[in-house]
């Protein structure tokens, strides 16, 4: 049962609720191992008192959505107690590739009734994944759900309740991002985003742009993950060879990524010019009168929209050029906010406008940089540490075609989680993409 409305969803928490709505997207998914000296398994006994600590800490964890998702007038209401046995599963597999597959497929049906917006799978070998609707997280809350499951999982008393019923307490839910930073439009981005929407299509940068196979006609959902882990001592190689030519490990990979299917395209004898290509950008800097920390849940980004041209040759100048853009991006991204003021009571009708259109995008290259964790806990608690952490989220349908999600595990690797949707890609061209990245990648270390 619900208590009392916190607030109206704002832009980008309605946009994500819409696209859930309309069946374009179910999640963002995150998963990471926890281990410990004493072998100890996560049971209800061990997780639930531990997740409730989360429940108590974070605000997005307790509420759902009042009215339809795609409505003017949806908004946050907090529920009344939150029932882990209902959202959280313990399976028999292993498999973390399939039960990633299946929760990034998996839609959040009941938003609007007693059920929290986010649930979890543990898996045999002490894997928990987490499936949180966008609208409540971004790429950061993934991780800041799992470091605060590790200092829960520290610092619980043994004699603590593992009762499946949490009261969720009275805790405010942090503004928007558009209520927090400046969103203001500058007459470049309203001249070029008119300019984009009246020109002949030929004269656009998206005409020349590859972006996968067009928008399916009918709405289903499936989606397909491949699990790449570059080594720890790699991992370090590749930063230091990155902060040695004035790049970052963002920065470098996404140039790797745009040589790699450069390379792909032009042995199909593409007549692309271009890639069409988003990198989601961290808002939390930007957020005022204080940023938005590290440790919260919440959706504070925004996106930046690039072509850049194909070139079958990885370069280190390019790397560093991007970096410096990026870096720009971090206030000019607010911008995207202003724009999506002009449709926020459109969206369904836009996003049903794409069904059978060309992709806006080919590829989306999302990384969360190093994840930091803190594995002593309280004298004489168990010691518990964390690792092999993935993330991806769910938009293949009419999102991006490929999708890259990077994180710096814990361990000192880079994990990557490939990501496409049954129509979005041909497996094959996938199958070419991942041994051709990891062979450019060990290159550039040389």
């Amino acid at each position: 049962m619900h208590t009392r409305k916190l607030r109206k969803l704002g832009l980008l928490e309605k946009y994500h609720a819409t696209r859930t709505f309309l069946g374009m997207d179910a999640c963002i998914v995150t998963s990471a191992r926890y281990a410990n000296p004493e072998n100890i398994i996560l049971t209800e006994e061990v997780l639930f008192p531990a997740l409730a600590t989360l429940i108590e800490k974070h605000a997005a964890l307790g509420m759902c959505f009042d009215g339809k998702a795609d409505s003017v007038d949806v908004a946050f209401v907090r529920l009344s107690t939150v029932e882990l046995s209902r959202i959280v599963e313990f399976s028999e597999s292993c498999d973390l590739q399939e039960a990633t597959e299946r929760q990034l497929c998996r839609r959040f049906e009941d938003t609007r009734h007693d059920l929290p917006l986010w649930r979890v799978e543990v898996l045999p070998d002490n894997t928990v994944i987490l499936a949180l609707h966008h609208a409540i997280a971004d790429g950061l809350s993934t991780a800041a759900f799992h470091c605060s499951l590790l200092r829960a999982l520290q610092n619980v008393s043994s004699s603590s309740s593992s009762s499946s019923s949490v009261v969720v307490p009275d805790l405010p839910l942090l503004p928007a991002i558009e209520d927090l930073t400046d969103t203001s439009l500058s007459l470049s981005t309203v001249f070029n985003t008119i300019y984009q929407a009246i020109a002949p299509r030929w004269f656009t940068k998206a005409h020349y742009a590859w972006s996968g196979h067009p928008v399916p006609t009918i709405i289903a959902l499936q989606t397909h993950v491949r699990m790449v882990q570059l080594d720890p001592a790699d991992g370090k190689r590749f930063a230091d060879t990155c902060r040695a030519h004035g790049a970052t490990v963002s920065s470098a990979l996404y140039i790797l990524a745009i040589c790699v299917l450069s390379r792909l395209l032009a042995a199909d004898n593409t007549s692309y010019k271009t890639l069409s290509v988003g990198t989601p950008i961290s808002l939390r800097g930007a957020a005022t009168p204080t940023p938005t920390p590290s440790s919260a849940l919440c959706n504070h980004a925004s996106n930046y929209h690039t072509y850049p041209p194909l070139n079958t040759e990885f370069s280190w100048s390019d790397a560093a050029r991007f970096a410096v853009e990026l870096k720009a991006q971090k206030l000019k991204a607010r911008e995207a906010f202003g724009l999506m003021a002009w449709v926020s009571n459109h969206y369904t009708g836009l996003m049903r406008a794409e069904l059978g259109k060309k992709r806006q995008f080919g590829l989306i290259f999302s990384n969360l940089g190093r994840i930091e964790v803190n594995t002593e806990g309280e004298k004489g608690k168990v010691q518990w540490s964390m690792g092999n952490m993935f993330f991806a989220h769910s938009d293949t349908f009419a999102g991006p075609a490929l999708g890259l999600n990077i994180l710096g595990d814990p361990a000192g690797g880079i994990n990557i989680c490939v990501k496409w949707g049954e129509e979005s890609l041909d497996a094959a061209f996938v199958d070419a993409f991942i041994p051709m990245f990891e062979k450019t990648f060990h290159s550039v270390l040389v």
